[in-house]
């Protein structure tokens, strides 16, 4: 999965999201507007890979916990969705 220091146990819940855009223009302004975030805010309880390939937004991610994991998603969906917002603006 590539994220450092990600032992089963200390770690149990994994996975990956994949966005697909209609062009590879619209995944950059949404990665670009989001790397920002993803660059500095701290998660203690859970784990994120963030990356852009082609027209797809990727996050992999690990969680202590599922409430870890519902924020964390939360955190990177909602500022997505607003990166998306601002372009059909």
């Amino acid at each position: 999965m590539g994220l450092q220091g990600s032992d089963s146990e200390a770690w149990p819940i994994e996975g990956v999201i994949e966005l697909t855009f209609p062009d590879e223009e619209t995944a950059k302004v949404v990665y670009e507007s989001v790397l920002y975030e993803h660059e500095s805010v701290p998660y203690r309880r859970s784990k994120i890979e963030f990356l852009r390939e082609e027209n797809r937004v990727i996050i992999r991610f690990l969680a202590r916990d599922n409430s870890a994991l519902r924020g964390t998603l939360n955190s990177y969906l909602r500022w997505i969705k607003v990166a998306m917002d601002s372009i059909e603006v």
